[in-house]
């Protein structure tokens, strides 16, 4: 894996995403941007394909990710097609709330090969009072790990955004109804983490 180039508050996860894909051989990065987590992911032994609608991004993936080998694709999840079970990992960096959330899981979940690794990095709208109490009580150690690093957004980098985001409940009734077993965490920097294992 290579050195991050830059820090925001969703590459301030892939350390830990690393981890929880593990040894996963072939990965799907879905809405893979610029490239940079599909170049970090990339490692000998490892292939990975990052898909991404966006013609700026696609090309800004391929130029970041020639010397890793991951193979980069100007598509939407919506059209992309591999026989299931292509991949040992599948990862939403901050891209599934850009998408129809309960069908691209259920197909994310189809394209895992058996005790594949499905990743999601995911912003939401608190939904609960205990939503909106951890949204409050994260303000103060994120701006100061944000100070801490050279914050570069994701509208600095040229990367569509959207802030047309689902509620915290939609993704809880959706992680119980398609991902029996997933676990969904509050990250510090106004992410969710959802893993699931097949």
């Amino acid at each position: 894996m290579t050195d991050l180039p830059y820090w925001n508050h969703n590459a301030a996860y892939w350390p830990r995403i690393a981890r929880l894909i593990g040894d996963a051989g072939r990965v799907l990065d879905v809405g893979c941007g610029d490239g940079t987590l599909a170049a970090y992911l990339s490692r000998p032994g490892r292939v990975v394909t990052g898909i991404d609608p966006f013609r700026s991004c696609a090309e800004a993936a391929r130029d970041r990710t020639k010397e890793s080998g991951a193979r980069i694709l100007e598509r939407s999840f919506e059209e992309f097609d591999a026989p299931p079970g292509s991949f040992d990992a599948v990862i939403f960096s901050a891209s599934l709330h850009h998408m129809d959330m309960e069908p691209s899981l259920i197909k994310a979940a189809g394209l895992l090969a058996e005790e594949g690794k499905l990743v999601v990095l995911g912003l939401a709208r608190p939904s609960r009072a205990r939503d909106y109490l951890i949204d409050c009580l994260r303000v103060v150690p994120a701006r100061i790990g944000q100070a801490a690093h050279r914050m570069r957004s994701a509208e600095e980098l040229d990367i569509p955004t959207s802030y047309d985001l689902p509620g915290m409940d939609e993704v809880r009734r959706a992680a119980r109804a398609i991902l029996p077993g997933a676990r969904l965490r509050t990250g510090l920097y106004w992410r969710y983490l959802l893993f699931w294992s097949k």
